[in-house]
C-alpha cells in the first residue's frame, strides 16, 4: 500500500461517526418486515469490501448473497416477510434483520459491539475470555454461556438463535443456522477490520459499517503516512515471537516460532519499522532449539512475544535460552525492548488482543507505532502492548467498568490529524542499536503481502482460547501475565 502522507493526513480529518445511544435505529435500513410478494429494491445503502479478500456481498431487490471465501460458503439473507429466494448451493437461508445471534469466538462479539447490535447476542461460547466490560455485564444479566458440558443443551441453544457465528471448522459448526466468519484469516489489518461490513449485512446496518470503517481506514492510512514520512531512515527491526512449552498439544516437545503473518508485516511496515528477515513458510518459521531461535533473532531490535503462557520477563529469558542477559549482545535484551500484547485482560485472563484490535485497525497501528517509536507522540498511552522487560502493569477489565451495556463500542484511537509526530533522534536511547538507513525488507514481496492468509494466527487463536479457558476453569481468578 503506497501512502502519500499529505493526502492521507487530509483524509483523516474526517471525523469518527457519532456514538449511538442504546437502542438507536440510526444507520439501520429496513428494520421492519415486508409484505409477501414484495419486489421493491430495499437496500439503498450497500457495502463492498475494498481491503478484505475473504468475503463478498451481492445485493438483489429483497435479498443479499453473502460469501465466506475461506470456507467456500454462501449465505442468502432475505428480508423478513419476503419470499424465500431460490439460490443454488447456499449453506443457509436467513431472514433479516436477525433478532438473535450466538457466537463461539471472541472476535465476532467485538464486531457486533462496534456496530451497536450487542443487544441481539443471546449465547457465547468463550465467555471467560471476553474482555469487553459491557459484554461481561451482559453475560451477567442477559447473555447465557453455551452449556458446553451438555451437547443436547448446546444444540437447543444454537437453534434458538437466528444465526450462530463460528470459525471455519469450529465447534458445533453443522447446524442449519451456522455462519462462518474468517476475519482473523485476513492478510491485512484493514482487511480484518472491514469484516464490519460482513456482520452488518445481517442487521441491515450497512450505513453504520461503512461510516465506521471509512473513519478507521482513513485514520489508519494517515498514521501510516506520517510514520513512514517521519521515520523512513530510522526503522527498528521487529520480530513477533512465541514459545510453546511441552504439553499434550505438541507431543510434549517445546518449540519456538517467529511469525511472518502478512497482517503483522503490514502493521510493522506501516508503523515505520522493519519486519525481521527470516526464511521459511508464509506464516511462521518454527525452531526446534532455543539456540537456533536466538540465532534467528540476532538482528532484531524489538521482540513482541505472543506466547500463551503466564510468565515474567525472567521466565521469558529462560524459555528463550538467554542465560546472562546482562552480557547479552542481543539489542532487544540489552535495551529491554520485549513487549507482549496482554495489557488489557479480563478477570479470567482473557486478552482483548483477540477482540478489539481486529476491529479498530487504526488504534492497533497507533499502538505498534508506539512500540517502534516510543516518543512518537506526547499524547499516546499504550493500549494493548506492555513492556514485559520493564514490568509494565496489566489492566484488568470487569463488568464494573461498563457504563452502558447497550452503547456502541467506540474506537479508542487518537485522531491522526491532531497527533504531532515527534522527529526521530538517532542518539535517543529508544534507538540504541538500531541500524539507520535501511528502509525495506528484501525477503518480502510487498505487492503480495496482503493476500497471504494468517494460518499461524488462526492456529494461535484457537490454541490461545483453549489455554485461557483451561486456566479460567482451574483458577477462576485474575491471571497476571
Amino acid at each position: 500500500m503506497k501512502l502519500i502522507a499529505p493526502l492521507l493526513a487530509a483524509l483523516a480529518v474526517l471525523s469518527a461517526p457519532p456514538a449511538l445511544a442504546a437502542g438507536s435505529t440510526a444507520g439501520l435500513q429496513n428494520t421492519d418486515c415486508v409484505a409477501p410478494g414484495s419486489s421493491a429494491s430495499l437496500y439503498k445503502t450497500q457495502s463492498a469490501p475494498k481491503y478484505a479478500k475473504l468475503f463478498g456481498i451481492e445485493y438483489h431487490d429483497t435479498y443479499k448473497v453473502l460469501s465466506d471465501h475461506s470456507s467456500k460458503s454462501t449465505y442468502v439473507l432475505y428480508q423478513c416477510g419476503s419470499d424465500k429466494p431460490s439460490v443454488k448451493d447456499a449453506a443457509a437461508f436467513i431472514p433479516i434483520p436477525v433478532s438473535s445471534v450466538a457466537a463461539w469466538s471472541t472476535t465476532a462479539p467485538a464486531f457486533l459491539e462496534a456496530l451497536g447490535v450487542q443487544d441481539k447476542i443471546r449465547n457465547l461460547g468463550t465467555s471467560p475470555s471476553i474482555t469487553s466490560a459491557c459484554l461481561q455485564e451482559l453475560l451477567q444479566e442477559v447473555i447465557k454461556p453455551f452449556d458446553e458440558g451438555n451437547a443436547t443443551s448446546v444444540d437447543q441453544q444454537e437453534m434458538n438463535n437466528t444465526v450462530v457465528f463460528n470459525m471455519p471448522g469450529g465447534q458445533d459448526a453443522n447446524t442449519t443456522n451456522t455462519v462462518y466468519s474468517a476475519e482473523y484469516l485476513e492478510g491485512s489489518a484493514l482487511g480484518r477490520a472491514e469484516w464490519l461490513k460482513y456482520f452488518a449485512a445481517f442487521f441491515n446496518a450497512e450505513e453504520r459499517a461503512n461510516a465506521l470503517f471509512d473513519s478507521i481506514s482513513a485514520n489508519y492510512e494517515c498514521f501510516a503516512g506520517k510514520a513512514n514520512s517521519e521515520y523512513n531512515a530510522l526503522r527498528p527491526v521487529v520480530a513477533w515471537t512465541s514459545y510453546a512449552e511441552p504439553s499434550a498439544f505438541n507431543n510434549n516437545t517445546a518449540y519456538w516460532q517467529i511469525s511472518t503473518a502478512s497482517y503483522k508485516y503490514d502493521l510493522v511496515r506501516d508503523a515505520g519499522a522493519r519486519m525481521l528477515n527470516t526464511t521459511g513458510g508464509a506464516s511462521a518459521t518454527t525452531f526446534k532449539t532455543a539456540a537456533a531461535f536466538l540465532d534467528a533473532l540476532k538482528d532484531a531490535d524489538i521482540v513482541i512475544d505472543e506466547s500463551f503462557v503466564s510468565y515474567s520477563y525472567a521466565d521469558l529469558l529462560k524459555n528463550y535460552g538467554v542465560s546472562d542477559p546482562g552480557k547479552s549482545d542481543l539489542v532487544w535484551v540489552s535495551q529491554s525492548r520485549v513487549f507482549r500484547p496482554d495489557r488489557i485482560q479480563s478477570t479470567a485472563g482473557g486478552l482483548d488482543w483477540f477482540e478489539a484490535p481486529l476491529v479498530f485497525a487504526d488504534a492497533l497501528l497507533q499502538d505498534v507505532i508506539g512500540v517502534a517509536h516510543p516518543a512518537f507522540s506526547k499524547k499516546h498511552s499504550a493500549i494493548w502492548f506492555r513492556n514485559l522487560a520493564k514490568d509494565d502493569p496489566v489492566s484488568v477489565i470487569s463488568a464494573a467498568n461498563c457504563t452502558d451495556m447497550y452503547a456502541q463500542r467506540q474506537d479508542i484511537a487518537d485522531t491522526c490529524s491532531s497527533v504531532d509526530f515527534q522527529p526521530a533522534n538517532p542518539s535517543d536511547s529508544d534507538y540504541s542499536g538500531v541500524e539507520p538507513g535501511k528502509t525495506q525488507d528484501p525477503i518480502y514481496d510487498i505487492s503480495k503481502s496482503k493476500v497471504i492468509n494468517d494460518e499461524s494466527g488462526a492456529a494461535s487463536l484457537c490454541a490461545g482460547l483453549a489455554l485461557v479457558l483451561v486456566a479460567a476453569a482451574a483458577a477462576a481468578a485474575t491471571v497476571a501475565l
